[in-house]
């Protein structure tokens, strides 16, 4: 079995603005490997021979988390290969309701991006959504770390994350890009004795070249889960990079793609 634990997918009427803004943003930077539809990525699931995609949503204003309950109400319906996790924003007024109701709908999980959001991640009023979303028994998934769309923000730092991870302990999250792309420094260093999860998106290529990446992969083998962050990355090319890799075994391959994943989501 393969899951993706870092997905996006947008609705069709906008997912080319979508598209097209993020490359934009990024200056060139990056690629798009599909066009941000529902179908779309499961044809590139069908090619890479992925089972399952975890599509994570952002809400970039304060309005936005209803719309998102809304839409993925309409598209949740379509297959039982993309599980998908909500999006709050700390500025909505009815961030405690709609989470409520995410959880009643079966969600598992919110996904954050403060520097997409615009708000500190260790800020009292992100705390205050991260509390409602750990009542109600949801994965809390963060962007952590340094953004190349967004440089000059200081909003998903390690440093507030280290803060997060100590102020929530015990609750289940995965940070996104190993805990920080090109900062895994940092990340050995402030996040070594505190538990979550990371995945491996957008930086697998980079973290297997990197030494201080690969201690914090050994010290934590359980808790890295494989993830792409499609459409930015090529899912069959990072299945293919774990599977033809010498650098893991077997097992170390299975943890990645399915078994420690597991361990978060229902399936």
């Amino acid at each position: 079995m393969i899951i993706d634990a870092h997905t996006h997918i947008y609705p069709d009427h906008v997912a080319g603005k979508a598209v097209s803004t993020i490359l934009g943003n990024t200056n060139g930077q990056v690629n798009a490997y599909t066009d941000g539809t529902f179908t779309n990525l499961l044809s590139s699931m069908n090619t890479a021979g992925i089972d399952l995609s975890i599509v994570l949503t952002i809400a970039t204003s304060p309005l936005q988390g209803r719309g998102i309950l809304k839409w993925l109400n309409q598209i949740i319906v379509r297959t039982p290969r993309l599980i998908y996790f909500g999006s709050i924003h700390p500025d909505d007024p009815n961030s405690k309701s709609i989470i409520r109701e995410m959880a009643g709908m079966g969600l598992q999980g919110l996904k954050f991006h403060p520097a997409y959001q615009d708000f500190p991640a260790d800020s009292r009023k992100a705390y205050k959504v991260y509390e409602e979303a750990v009542r109600n028994d949801l994965i809390l998934y963060f962007h952590s770390g340094f953004d190349m769309s967004m440089p000059e923000t200081d909003y998903a730092t390690i440093e507030r994350f280290a803060r997060v991870l100590k102020d929530f302990a015990g609750a289940k999250i995965v940070m996104a890009h190993a805990g920080g792309d090109g900062e895994w420094d940092k990340v050995l260093d402030l996040f070594g004795d505190k538990k979550c999860y990371y995945d491996t998106s957008f930086v697998l290529e980079k973290m297997v070249r990197d030494k201080n990446a690969m201690e914090l992969y050994r010290e934590n083998e359980g808790s890295f889960v494989f993830g792409t962050d499609s459409p930015w990355q090529d899912q069959k090319r990072f299945v293919d990079f774990i599977k033809n890799s010498d650098l893991f075994s077997q097992e170390q391959k299975n943890k990645l793609f399915y078994k420690n994943i597991l361990k978060l989501i229902k399936i």
